[in-house]
Protein backbone atom coordinates (compact mmCIF):
# COMPACT_ATOMS: atom_id res chain seq x y z
CA UNK A 1 0.00 0.00 0.00
CA UNK A 2 1.45 3.51 -1.09
CA UNK A 3 0.55 6.66 1.02
CA UNK A 4 1.89 10.46 0.07
CA UNK A 5 0.69 13.22 2.56
CA UNK A 6 -0.37 16.31 1.14
CA UNK A 7 -0.09 19.24 3.77
CA UNK A 8 -1.72 22.90 1.90
CA UNK A 9 0.11 24.92 4.17
CA UNK A 10 3.88 23.67 5.22
CA UNK A 11 2.99 24.84 9.02
CA UNK A 12 0.21 22.42 9.54
CA UNK A 13 2.28 19.39 8.60
CA UNK A 14 3.98 17.74 12.02
CA UNK A 15 6.85 16.39 9.50
CA UNK A 16 7.81 19.50 8.24
CA UNK A 17 7.52 21.08 11.74
CA UNK A 18 10.21 18.74 13.21
CA UNK A 19 12.48 19.13 10.87
CA UNK A 20 12.25 22.85 10.84
CA UNK A 21 12.71 23.15 14.46
CA UNK A 22 15.74 20.62 14.50
CA UNK A 23 14.13 17.87 17.06
CA UNK A 24 15.07 14.79 17.98
CA UNK A 25 11.48 13.13 17.47
CA UNK A 26 11.76 9.24 16.99
CA UNK A 27 10.38 9.09 13.42
CA UNK A 28 10.82 5.08 13.09
CA UNK A 29 7.50 3.59 10.89
CA UNK A 30 4.52 2.04 13.08
CA UNK A 31 3.16 -0.81 11.33
CA UNK A 32 0.11 -0.17 9.30
CA UNK A 33 -1.56 -3.07 7.75
CA UNK A 34 -4.83 -2.95 5.70
CA UNK A 35 -6.96 -6.06 4.57
CA UNK A 36 -7.05 -3.94 1.16
CA UNK A 37 -10.75 -4.80 0.77
CA UNK A 38 -11.59 -5.10 -3.10
CA UNK A 39 -14.73 -4.12 -5.18
CA UNK A 40 -16.29 -7.68 -5.28
CA UNK A 41 -15.96 -7.76 -1.13
CA UNK A 42 -18.40 -4.91 -1.54
CA UNK A 43 -20.92 -7.67 -1.92
CA UNK A 44 -19.83 -10.62 -0.10
CA UNK A 45 -18.15 -8.81 2.41
CA UNK A 46 -14.42 -8.34 3.69
CA UNK A 47 -14.55 -10.11 6.70
CA UNK A 48 -12.14 -12.87 5.75
CA UNK A 49 -9.10 -11.19 4.56
CA UNK A 50 -9.53 -8.88 7.79
CA UNK A 51 -8.92 -12.31 9.36
CA UNK A 52 -6.32 -13.04 7.20
CA UNK A 53 -4.98 -9.59 7.84
CA UNK A 54 -4.55 -10.30 11.58
CA UNK A 55 -2.91 -13.35 11.18
CA UNK A 56 -0.31 -12.16 9.43
CA UNK A 57 -0.16 -9.37 12.32
CA UNK A 58 0.01 -11.75 14.89
CA UNK A 59 2.61 -13.51 13.21
CA UNK A 60 4.81 -10.28 12.01
CA UNK A 61 4.79 -8.86 14.61
CA UNK A 62 3.81 -10.23 17.94
CA UNK A 63 1.82 -7.35 19.44
CA UNK A 64 0.44 -7.06 23.11
CA UNK A 65 -2.41 -4.97 21.68
CA UNK A 66 -4.32 -5.07 18.23
CA UNK A 67 -6.22 -2.10 17.28
CA UNK A 68 -8.77 -2.60 14.64
CA UNK A 69 -9.69 0.98 12.55
CA UNK A 70 -13.08 0.27 10.34
CA UNK A 71 -13.20 2.11 7.10
CA UNK A 72 -15.76 4.16 5.58
CA UNK A 73 -16.00 0.94 3.12
CA UNK A 74 -16.50 -1.39 5.90
CA UNK A 75 -18.97 0.48 7.68
CA UNK A 76 -21.41 1.34 4.47
CA UNK A 77 -21.43 -2.65 3.27
CA UNK A 78 -21.94 -3.74 7.05
CA UNK A 79 -18.86 -5.73 8.08
CA UNK A 80 -19.27 -7.17 11.68
CA UNK A 81 -15.51 -6.67 12.79
CA UNK A 82 -16.43 -6.27 16.02
CA UNK A 83 -17.65 -10.17 15.60
CA UNK A 84 -13.86 -10.64 14.04
CA UNK A 85 -11.94 -8.39 16.97
CA UNK A 86 -13.90 -10.56 19.61
CA UNK A 87 -12.39 -14.02 18.12
CA UNK A 88 -9.21 -13.14 17.35
CA UNK A 89 -8.68 -11.87 21.05
CA UNK A 90 -10.22 -15.45 22.27
CA UNK A 91 -7.86 -17.13 19.20
CA UNK A 92 -5.01 -15.46 20.56
CA UNK A 93 -5.03 -13.86 24.15
CA UNK A 94 -4.29 -10.14 23.93
CA UNK A 95 -6.35 -7.04 23.45
CA UNK A 96 -7.93 -6.72 20.09
CA UNK A 97 -10.35 -3.34 20.16
CA UNK A 98 -12.15 -2.53 17.39
CA UNK A 99 -13.07 1.31 16.32
CA UNK A 100 -15.74 2.75 13.81
CA UNK A 101 -13.51 5.47 12.01
CA UNK A 102 -16.12 5.53 9.24
CA UNK A 103 -16.77 9.29 9.85
CA UNK A 104 -18.54 10.27 6.83
CA UNK A 105 -21.53 7.91 7.93
CA UNK A 106 -22.96 11.25 10.29
CA UNK A 107 -20.26 11.98 12.24
CA UNK A 108 -16.15 13.43 11.99
CA UNK A 109 -12.98 11.38 11.46
CA UNK A 110 -11.49 12.48 14.64
CA UNK A 111 -14.54 10.98 16.49
CA UNK A 112 -12.14 7.42 15.77
CA UNK A 113 -9.27 9.75 17.68
CA UNK A 114 -11.39 10.02 20.65
CA UNK A 115 -13.17 7.03 20.39
CA UNK A 116 -10.06 5.06 20.95
CA UNK A 117 -8.24 7.27 23.61
CA UNK A 118 -11.80 6.81 26.02
CA UNK A 119 -11.40 2.83 24.60
CA UNK A 120 -8.18 2.82 26.51
CA UNK A 121 -9.09 5.08 29.40
CA UNK A 122 -12.23 1.97 30.08
CA UNK A 123 -10.34 -1.22 29.28
CA UNK A 124 -7.02 -0.53 30.64
CA UNK A 125 -6.90 2.32 33.09
CA UNK A 126 -6.78 1.19 36.55
CA UNK A 127 -7.36 2.70 39.96
CA UNK A 128 -4.42 3.32 41.65
CA UNK A 129 -3.34 6.10 44.20
CA UNK A 130 -2.66 8.88 42.83
CA UNK A 131 1.06 9.85 43.14
CA UNK A 132 1.93 13.64 44.61
CA UNK A 133 2.96 16.27 41.56
CA UNK A 134 2.37 13.85 38.86
CA UNK A 135 0.40 15.31 35.77
CA UNK A 136 -0.96 14.01 32.79
CA UNK A 137 -1.08 15.62 29.76
CA UNK A 138 -4.49 14.92 27.30
CA UNK A 139 -3.57 15.75 23.53
CA UNK A 140 -0.99 15.33 21.13
CA UNK A 141 -0.09 19.47 19.75
CA UNK A 142 2.71 18.29 18.08
CA UNK A 143 4.08 15.18 20.21
CA UNK A 144 6.71 15.79 23.59
CA UNK A 145 9.34 17.69 21.28
CA UNK A 146 7.02 19.86 20.03
CA UNK A 147 7.02 23.45 21.35
CA UNK A 148 3.74 23.44 23.15
CA UNK A 149 4.37 20.35 25.19
CA UNK A 150 8.38 21.37 25.91
CA UNK A 151 7.31 24.90 27.29
CA UNK A 152 4.18 23.34 29.38
CA UNK A 153 6.80 20.69 30.91
CA UNK A 154 9.03 23.88 31.95
CA UNK A 155 6.47 25.87 33.68
CA UNK A 156 5.13 22.77 35.35
CA UNK A 157 8.56 22.29 36.55
CA UNK A 158 8.59 25.92 38.08
CA UNK A 159 5.64 24.37 40.36
CA UNK A 160 7.39 21.58 41.04
CA UNK A 161 5.29 18.97 39.09
CA UNK A 162 6.85 16.18 36.70
CA UNK A 163 4.87 15.35 33.43
CA UNK A 164 4.48 11.14 33.80
CA UNK A 165 3.09 10.93 30.18
CA UNK A 166 1.34 12.70 27.55
CA UNK A 167 -2.26 10.58 26.23
CA UNK A 168 -3.10 9.28 24.35
CA UNK A 169 -0.88 9.33 21.36
CA UNK A 170 2.80 9.27 23.27
CA UNK A 171 1.66 6.91 26.12
CA UNK A 172 3.19 3.55 25.68
CA UNK A 173 1.25 0.46 26.25
CA UNK A 174 2.80 -1.04 29.53
CA UNK A 175 2.32 2.50 31.26
CA UNK A 176 -1.65 2.54 30.78
CA UNK A 177 -2.37 0.80 33.60
CA UNK A 178 -0.78 3.16 35.87
CA UNK A 179 -1.82 5.77 34.12
CA UNK A 180 -4.71 7.19 36.87
CA UNK A 181 -1.50 7.83 39.21
CA UNK A 182 -1.38 10.91 37.99
CA UNK A 183 -2.64 14.02 40.45
CA UNK A 184 -3.47 15.60 37.64
CA UNK A 185 -4.26 16.12 33.83
CA UNK A 186 -3.97 19.24 31.70
CA UNK A 187 -5.64 19.90 28.10
CA UNK A 188 -3.34 20.75 25.44
CA UNK A 189 -6.03 23.16 24.25
CA UNK A 190 -6.54 25.94 21.62
CA UNK A 191 -9.09 27.74 19.57
CA UNK A 192 -11.44 25.45 18.55
CA UNK A 193 -10.92 22.75 20.90
CA UNK A 194 -12.51 19.74 20.46
CA UNK A 195 -15.72 18.86 23.77
CA UNK A 196 -14.31 15.28 23.15
CA UNK A 197 -11.06 16.33 24.41
CA UNK A 198 -12.64 17.90 27.59
CA UNK A 199 -14.90 14.41 27.70
CA UNK A 200 -11.76 12.53 28.35
CA UNK A 201 -11.07 14.93 30.95
CA UNK A 202 -14.07 14.88 32.65
CA UNK A 203 -14.00 10.63 32.28
CA UNK A 204 -10.96 11.09 34.24
CA UNK A 205 -12.12 12.69 36.90
CA UNK A 206 -15.49 10.52 37.24
CA UNK A 207 -13.63 6.95 37.29
CA UNK A 208 -10.40 8.18 38.69
CA UNK A 209 -10.39 11.41 40.65
CA UNK A 210 -7.86 12.93 38.52
CA UNK A 211 -8.64 16.82 38.85
CA UNK A 212 -7.98 18.66 35.26
CA UNK A 213 -7.12 21.85 33.90
CA UNK A 214 -9.26 22.52 30.53
CA UNK A 215 -10.82 25.45 29.11
CA UNK A 216 -7.62 27.47 29.86
CA UNK A 217 -4.56 27.13 27.70
CA UNK A 218 -1.16 28.73 28.00
CA UNK A 219 -2.09 31.49 24.28
CA UNK A 220 -0.85 34.42 25.18
CA UNK A 221 0.49 36.52 27.97
CA UNK A 222 -3.18 36.65 29.85
CA UNK A 223 -4.61 33.53 29.14
CA UNK A 224 -0.60 31.74 30.39
CA UNK A 225 -1.16 33.83 33.52
CA UNK A 226 -4.34 32.26 34.39
CA UNK A 227 -3.32 28.65 33.54
CA UNK A 228 -0.34 29.31 35.82
CA UNK A 229 -3.48 30.19 38.63
CA UNK A 230 -5.67 27.31 37.85
CA UNK A 231 -2.57 24.70 38.43
CA UNK A 232 -1.29 26.45 41.39
CA UNK A 233 -5.06 26.32 42.73
CA UNK A 234 -5.60 23.24 42.52
CA UNK A 235 -2.27 22.03 43.65
CA UNK A 236 -2.93 24.20 46.74
CA UNK A 237 0.20 26.10 45.91
CA UNK A 238 -1.27 29.54 44.51
CA UNK A 239 1.80 31.72 46.17
CA UNK A 240 4.29 29.89 44.04
CA UNK A 241 2.15 30.66 41.13
CA UNK A 242 2.02 34.21 41.30
CA UNK A 243 5.74 34.14 41.98
CA UNK A 244 6.05 32.25 38.70
CA UNK A 245 3.66 34.72 37.28
CA UNK A 246 6.12 38.03 38.22
CA UNK A 247 9.30 36.00 37.37
CA UNK A 248 7.86 35.28 33.68
CA UNK A 249 6.78 38.74 32.99
CA UNK A 250 10.28 40.02 33.71
CA UNK A 251 11.48 37.95 31.12
CA UNK A 252 9.07 39.09 28.61
CA UNK A 253 9.62 43.27 29.90
CA UNK A 254 13.00 42.60 28.93
CA UNK A 255 13.08 41.17 25.66
CA UNK A 256 10.25 43.40 24.96
CA UNK A 257 12.49 46.42 26.18
CA UNK A 258 15.88 45.22 23.86
CA UNK A 259 13.42 45.22 20.83
CA UNK A 260 10.97 48.55 21.33
CA UNK A 261 12.82 50.97 19.52
CA UNK A 262 12.50 49.00 16.34
CA UNK A 263 8.64 48.11 16.88
CA UNK A 264 7.30 50.82 18.67
CA UNK A 265 5.21 53.06 16.40
CA UNK A 266 5.24 50.92 13.63
CA UNK A 267 1.67 50.45 11.44
CA UNK A 268 0.80 46.70 11.76
CA UNK A 269 -2.34 44.81 9.92
CA UNK A 270 -3.85 41.84 10.64
CA UNK A 271 -5.45 39.58 7.70
CA UNK A 272 -7.77 36.91 8.58
CA UNK A 273 -8.53 33.87 6.73
CA UNK A 274 -8.79 31.15 9.15
CA UNK A 275 -12.55 29.92 10.58
CA UNK A 276 -13.27 31.58 13.77
CA UNK A 277 -13.33 27.78 14.91
CA UNK A 278 -9.60 28.01 15.02
CA UNK A 279 -8.43 31.55 15.32
CA UNK A 280 -9.14 34.23 18.01
CA UNK A 281 -7.46 37.71 16.88
CA UNK A 282 -7.58 39.06 20.57
CA UNK A 283 -3.75 37.49 21.34
CA UNK A 284 -2.56 38.81 18.40
CA UNK A 285 -3.96 42.20 19.14
CA UNK A 286 -2.22 41.66 22.75
CA UNK A 287 1.03 41.03 21.23
CA UNK A 288 1.06 44.41 18.64
CA UNK A 289 0.21 46.39 21.82
CA UNK A 290 2.67 44.87 23.75
CA UNK A 291 5.37 46.18 21.34
CA UNK A 292 3.68 49.29 20.92
CA UNK A 293 2.84 49.09 17.17
CA UNK A 294 0.03 50.79 15.30
CA UNK A 295 -2.75 48.47 14.45
CA UNK A 296 -4.06 49.72 11.19
CA UNK A 297 -6.79 48.05 10.54
CA UNK A 298 -8.36 44.01 10.61
CA UNK A 299 -9.01 42.88 6.81
CA UNK A 300 -11.29 39.81 6.62
CA UNK A 301 -10.52 37.83 3.80
CA UNK A 302 -13.22 36.80 1.00
CA UNK A 303 -12.35 33.41 1.78
CA UNK A 304 -14.54 33.66 4.87
CA UNK A 305 -18.37 33.05 5.36
CA UNK A 306 -20.24 35.72 6.12
CA UNK A 307 -20.97 34.50 9.51
CA UNK A 308 -17.61 33.80 10.30
CA UNK A 309 -17.41 37.57 9.48
CA UNK A 310 -19.45 39.03 11.60
CA UNK A 311 -18.81 36.77 14.64
CA UNK A 312 -15.33 38.34 13.87
CA UNK A 313 -16.66 41.69 13.53
CA UNK A 314 -18.21 41.18 17.12
CA UNK A 315 -15.21 39.91 18.55
CA UNK A 316 -12.45 42.56 17.31
CA UNK A 317 -15.54 45.17 18.35
CA UNK A 318 -14.57 44.47 21.82
CA UNK A 319 -11.51 45.86 21.27
CA UNK A 320 -10.98 50.12 21.48
CA UNK A 321 -10.88 51.81 17.84
CA UNK A 322 -9.54 49.08 15.54
CA UNK A 323 -11.49 48.94 12.24
CA UNK A 324 -12.38 45.98 10.03
CA UNK A 325 -12.98 46.10 6.79
CA UNK A 326 -13.85 42.99 4.17
CA UNK A 327 -10.56 42.32 1.89
CA UNK A 328 -11.36 44.06 -1.25
CA UNK A 329 -11.48 47.20 0.44
CA UNK A 330 -8.28 46.41 2.70
CA UNK A 331 -5.40 46.12 0.04
CA UNK A 332 -4.47 49.66 -0.16
CA UNK A 333 -4.03 49.38 3.78
CA UNK A 334 -1.88 46.36 3.36
CA UNK A 335 0.29 47.82 1.16
CA UNK A 336 0.56 50.96 3.13
CA UNK A 337 1.58 48.85 6.82
CA UNK A 338 5.05 47.77 7.98
CA UNK A 339 4.18 44.30 8.85
CA UNK A 340 1.03 42.01 7.81
CA UNK A 341 -0.09 39.51 10.10
CA UNK A 342 -1.98 36.92 8.66
CA UNK A 343 -3.35 33.40 8.32
CA UNK A 344 -3.09 33.06 4.49
CA UNK A 345 -0.02 34.15 2.55
CA UNK A 346 -0.78 36.94 0.36
CA UNK A 347 0.57 37.54 -3.35
CA UNK A 348 -0.42 40.73 -3.84
CA UNK A 349 1.35 42.94 -2.13
CA UNK A 350 5.57 43.92 -1.44
CA UNK A 351 4.27 44.23 2.29
CA UNK A 352 6.29 41.91 5.18
CA UNK A 353 4.47 39.15 6.10
CA UNK A 354 3.93 37.25 9.55
CA UNK A 355 2.32 33.92 9.02
CA UNK A 356 -0.12 33.41 12.52
CA UNK A 357 0.78 29.89 13.37
CA UNK A 358 -2.51 27.16 12.82
CA UNK A 359 -0.79 25.92 16.08
CA UNK A 360 -0.04 28.30 18.54
CA UNK A 361 3.37 29.36 20.58
CA UNK A 362 2.47 28.87 24.21
CA UNK A 363 3.37 30.01 27.32
CA UNK A 364 6.52 33.17 27.84
CA UNK A 365 8.64 31.35 25.22
CA UNK A 366 5.63 31.15 22.57
CA UNK A 367 5.32 35.13 23.21
CA UNK A 368 9.15 35.73 23.30
CA UNK A 369 9.65 33.59 19.51
CA UNK A 370 6.52 35.90 17.97
CA UNK A 371 7.76 38.79 19.31
CA UNK A 372 10.87 37.94 18.04
CA UNK A 373 9.84 36.75 14.91
CA UNK A 374 8.33 40.31 14.09
CA UNK A 375 11.34 42.03 15.39
CA UNK A 376 13.42 40.27 12.60
CA UNK A 377 10.98 40.44 10.02
CA UNK A 378 10.84 44.36 10.46
CA UNK A 379 14.55 44.51 11.06
CA UNK A 380 14.79 43.41 7.53
CA UNK A 381 15.93 46.00 4.57
CA UNK A 382 13.52 46.73 2.11
CA UNK A 383 9.71 45.49 1.45
CA UNK A 384 10.24 42.24 -1.10
CA UNK A 385 6.67 40.47 -0.38
CA UNK A 386 6.90 36.93 0.94
CA UNK A 387 6.24 35.49 4.34
CA UNK A 388 8.07 34.50 7.73
CA UNK A 389 7.21 31.61 10.34
CA UNK A 390 8.08 31.93 14.01
CA UNK A 391 10.64 29.67 14.77
CA UNK A 392 11.78 27.67 17.96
Amino acid sequence: MGCVHVAETMDLGSHYRILADGRQENMECVPLVSSNIREKDSIFGGTGRLRQSISYVMETYHPECLFIATSCVAGVIGDDAESESADAEMRYGIPVICIPYAGFLGGEYSAGYYKTAETIIERFFRPCEHVPNRILLLGDQMGPEGQYVTEVKRLLSLLGLEVQGQFPGYLPFPEWANAPAAELAIVLGTTGQSDRMNGMADLLEKKFGIHAVKDIYPIGWENTCKWILEIGRLHKNVEKAKVIIEEEKKRIDSYVKSILHITKGKKAVIGIGRGTHWYNPSDTISALRQLEMRIEAVILYDNLTDKEKAEYRHRIGKEESIPVYDGRDGQELIDAADILLTTNEIVSTKTKQFFIPMVPMVGTNGEIMIFRALYRLLCRYGNKGGIAYATI
